[in-house]
């Protein structure tokens, strides 16, 4: 239990501080928006928290939650990573987020104690740390700076919203999945990839379909597989173990330089 902690408290601590730098103009709020709220409590904070809580072990494709159900729980990701998305009543999947390790979830409907609008499930194997929402309602009362930082994180998240609005009206494709990728490299893991991963690379560690990217960036797949398939022909990424590599980040940090200007 104690390495599942140092894992969650500790995601990035591997990873250079400008790897990422100049992702583009809402790297901040991107950043921000999956803030790993865990480690950013103090020690006393942290205790007083897992103390209410329990740990929930999910398969990959389990169901945390599902639109319409009763919203009694928020959560908080100790590893791996949940996706977040909405159906369409035509049945089309329409993914909004994922939360990695340290982030916190499921909180919008804490005030009001209405359905969930969301459906939630672990995008691989997964743990989460569940609490009650009134014990997490008396745990933001009596700790006021822990308040602030979920404000601050949620906040940060419609931010982050607002930069995908922009993305999604302005970027043509190839941009779009070079945003993505810089940055779930960015947050999506805290540990670097060994498995055949060389030096300069950035790793994707989180699983994307095609059809997921789509989803993501407002495309249809066809042409999410034709643009991945051009930028591995040029070699600026490649497939290792289902996920991705950035083999050129300099080639992305080039397409978003110039999609800026």
């Amino acid at each position: 239990m104690n390495n599942l902690f140092e894992h969650v408290l500790n995601p990035l601590s591997d990873i250079g501080t400008n790897d990422f730098f100049n992702i583009d103009e809402g790297e901040d709020a991107w950043s921000d928006a999956h803030a790993n709220f865990l480690s950013s409590l103090s020690e006393s904070e942290t205790k007083d928290l897992l103390k209410c809580s329990h740990r929930l072990d999910l398969k990959s494709r389990d169901y945390l939650f599902r639109a319409g159900d009763h919203s009694n729980d928020v959560y908080i990701v100790a590893g791996g990573c949940i996706r977040l998305f909405q159906v369409s009543p035509t049945g089309k999947e329409t993914i909004l987020w994922f939360s990695f390790p340290g982030e916190i979830f499921g909180i919008a409907e804490l005030s009001r104690g209405n359905e969930r609008q969301l459906y939630a499930v672990a995008n691989e194997a997964t743990q989460v740390f569940s609490i009650r929402s009134k014990d997490f309602t008396q745990f933001l009362g009596t700790h006021p700076e822990a308040a602030m930082k979920a404000i601050g994180i949620l906040s940060a998240r419609v931010r982050a919203l607002g930069h995908i609005l922009v993305g999604l009206t302005s970027d043509n494709v190839e941009t779009r999945i070079a945003r993505l990728l810089m940055r779930f490299a960015a947050v999506s893991s805290g540990t670097r990839c060994c498995a055949g991963s060389t030096e300069g690379e950035l790793c994707v560690r989180v699983r994307l379909t095609h059809q997921d990217i789509a989803n993501l960036i407002g495309a249809s797949r066809q042409t999410v597989s034709t643009t991945l398939a051009h930028l591995r022909k040029i070699d600026a990424v490649r497939t290792v173990d289902q996920h991705i590599h950035i083999v050129q980040p300099d080639h992305m940090r080039r397409l978003l330089g110039l999609s800026a200007a």
